[in-house]
């Protein structure tokens, strides 16, 4: 191999690495809103199909049925197949599911439509992960896992008011069929501008820059080719990555639970206000993520250099926030209230850019995709067992009361639910105090982590 032109190399590095994450940060856009997308339309599928909450709670819950266990094989994909073929077989599957769901004339085949949806976008976050842990540097990687969070989180912004509008106006079937021709056009997107790595392009990997002894010691580390197996042992067998899972597991467990699925229908029928409207608030969730992620993963990186106590602060904010939301007079915040306490429940969410950048530092190089896959699972199980026990403390509640084929639910049959949510918020919070302490300069190196 030639002589290196280091300089030269830098630059060219520097503008795929934009390109690069851009386009990987909106594929997974899509991710995002196909996740969300279901509250807003949430009351308008229960009447048009006549099932209750409980088991509309088990359509948003398939979601994550597949979701949740695709996340260790989505990582060792991500490891070896690469993230640019990954990402775009993913959005191709989940375009065709969502053009399935459009057309779907029994609840079953909407049911079948959302799993191949889920089997789609299941893969594209770890992809994502990989890439930015391929083009970026260990000191940025928080800063840049918080810029992903909120570059990504404009597909939850989109699925809020944005999608509830468009419901209003053409149904929830043309929006269907809408979602479905976007996301064709990203996954053509996807296979044109993705690269898996720098060496993909014939650039020098981005290692060099991290030091003389660190390079070594990942070279040595990542030298033989792990079995399937070694994976697993090298990943399950970790025990510092299990609180990193449990912070998952809770935070954002809680916050897909309620504002996924039964937000809008919540502050519809508490609060008597527009579907437009209820919208607004995941909207405004979705703002203190989009704006804190970002700033979290910077202060983390840059200023504090820490991991666990910024999860800590993040974690310990989401569970009182919603601790207000829950046991306010009853589940009953004034309405203005719940402006700053979705804001902050939002801003709260920044501990899982947080839990993403330590998994870098902990975990082995060689299945740091896998290790983020088994991280990841974490609020994905917890949100396919809540989000159905939660209709189910709603149908217990319900008065019979039906308007227009919709169930209308008392405030008190919410309270149930959101006692739950704030239960795994509880749960995250305790991921949060066990996390071992990493910083972003550290590798992993022979002995752990140095």
């Amino acid at each position: 191999m030639g002589k290196v032109d280091w300089p030269d190399s830098m630059k060219k590095l520097y503008r795929q690495r934009w390109r690069i994450w851009v386009m990987a940060c909106l594929a997974h856009t899509m991710s995002l809103f196909h996740r969300a997308a279901m509250a807003p339309m949430a009351d308008r599928i229960m009447a048009d199909f006549d099932i209750s909450a409980t088991i509309f709670g088990s359509l948003s819950a398939g979601y994550f049925y597949v979701y949740a266990p695709m996340q260790l094989p989505s990582g060792i994909l991500a490891d070896t197949l690469g993230p640019r073929k990954v990402i775009t077989a993913g959005l191709l599957l989940s375009a065709i599911g969502s053009l399935v769901m459009s057309q779907a004339p029994s609840f079953a085949a909407l049911y079948a439509g959302r799993l191949i949806v889920s089997f789609g976008v299941s893969v594209v976050w770890l992809s994502v992960l990989k890439l930015i842990m391929e083009w970026f540097r260990s000191r940025e990687l928080a800063t840049m896992t918080g810029l992903s969070s909120s570059l990504v989180n404009l597909g939850q912004v989109a699925a809020a008011t944005p999608l509830a509008l468009m419901i209003i106006s053409v149904g929830w079937r043309m929006s269907l069929v809408t979602i479905s021709q976007v996301t064709f056009g990203l996954a053509a997107a996807s296979w044109f501008l993705l690269r898996d790595s720098p060496a993909r392009v014939g650039l020098p990997p981005l290692s060099q820059l991290e030091g003389k002894a660190v390079r070594q010691a990942i070279e040595a580390r990542d030298a033989p080719s792990l079995s399937l197996p070694q994976r697993f042992k090298a990943v399950f067998g970790n025990k510092n990555l299990w609180p990193l899972f449990l912070v998952h597991f809770g935070i954002y467990g809680a916050y897909s639970t309620f504002f996924h699925n039964w937000a809008v229908v919540y502050f519809m029928q508490t609060y008597g206000v527009a579907r437009d409207l209820a919208a607004n608030f995941i909207l405004i969730a979705a703002v203190g993520q989009i704006s804190g992620a970002p700033l979290v993963g910077f202060l983390s990186d840059r200023v504090m250099h820490r991991r666990r106590l910024p999860t800590v602060v993040l974690s310990a904010t989401f569970l009182t926030t919603f601790l207000f939301l829950a046991l306010w007079q009853g589940g009953h915040l004034p309405l203005g209230a719940l402006y700053p306490v979705c804001f902050l429940i939002g801003l709260g969410i920044g501990a899982v850019p947080l839990v993403f950048a330590a998994v870098r530092e902990i975990a082995e190089s060689s299945v740091r995709g896998a290790a983020s896959g088994m991280v990841n699972m974490g609020g994905f199980i917890s949100a396919a067992i809540a989000q159905p026990i939660f209709g189910y403390l709603l149908d217990r509640g319900w008065g019979g009361d039906v308007v227009d084929g919709v169930r209308i639910y008392p405030q008190a049959a919410f309270q149930p639910g959101l006692l739950l949510c704030c239960g795994l918020a509880a749960l995250g919070f305790v991921g949060a105090l066990l996390t071992k302490e990493t910083r972003p300069k550290v590798s992993w190196v022979a002995g752990g982590v140095e």
